[in-house]
């Protein structure tokens, strides 16, 4: 049973139902508070419609616009990220977005490939050094949706959250939890199949990747993640951090 709602909540239909839910309750704590706050009712009378039209229609009306207003701005939200998505896929690699298949699966070798997760936190670390960027989790280099469900299934908890999870054990031995609050995942559902996107913005101080040898610092340029010689970090740090 668990597992069956773990997969629902995955979807982007059960999205777009929670978030009417939410709308919904907050529609009815709104007229709630309304109506707390004064006897409209009596405020009704005083005008000439209500010789025509009883307050309760009025009342009944005004609750089902507000309900029909949510439900489209809910249903618009939610058509538009998943545009956002396609629109990002089908311009391809670019200084400020990179795609990558899996976290963690290597489709060629139909197994867990650790260098794969400390590549996505190459990219991670390259966007927070430079002027931050999109990565998308589950598609290939043409900008293919692959899907994450290989991923999920290589997980103790086989789901998104099971992803998110990982992803920040990953990224906070790998990178550091202060981090953190300055990356954003998103799961969103491309042709049927879902893929993670992770909105990285810039850092206001230097991240390095933490290696078994130490640590190493990546920047973007273009639409590469490129290494930086200890030599070449202390000019860029000097130079791009004080226009930050």
């Amino acid at each position: 049973m668990l597992t069956a709602l773990r997969k629902l909540r995955n979807k982007k239909s059960f999205g777009i139902f929670r978030n009417l839910v939410v709308a919904e309750a907050l529609v009815y704590l709104i007229f709630m508070a309304l109506a707390l706050s004064a006897d409209w009712g009596e405020i009704y009378e005083t005008f000439v419609l209500s010789r025509y039209v009883h307050f309760e229609i009025i009342e009944f009306s005004l609750l089902g616009f507000f309900q029909l207003g949510l439900i489209i701005l809910v249903f618009a939200k939610s058509l538009a990220e998943e545009n956002d998505v396609n629109e990002m896929l089908k311009g391809g690699e670019h200084e400020k977005l990179e795609f990558k298949t899996s976290l963690r699966w290597d489709v060629a070798r139909n197994q867990i490939n650790k260098e794969l997760e400390k590549t996505v936190m190459k990219t991670v670390t390259a966007f927070l050094n430079s002027n931050g960027g999109y990565l998308v989790i589950g598609v290939n280099d043409k900008g293919e949706p692959m899907g994450l469900e290989k991923d999920f299934a290589s997980l103790v908890r086989q789901d998104a959250d099971g992803f998110e999870n990982h992803f920040n054990n990953l990224f906070n031995s790998m990178v550091g939890p202060e981090f953190r609050r300055l990356v954003k995942l998103t799961f969103n559902n491309v042709g049927g199949k879902t893929v993670c996107l992770a909105n990285v913005e810039s850092s206001n101080k230097p991240a390095y990747l933490k290696t078994g040898g130490g640590e190493d610092f990546y920047i973007r340029t273009g639409n590469v993640t490129t290494p930086l010689k200890m030599s070449e970090v202390a000019a860029y740090i000097s130079s791009e951090w004080r226009r930050k």
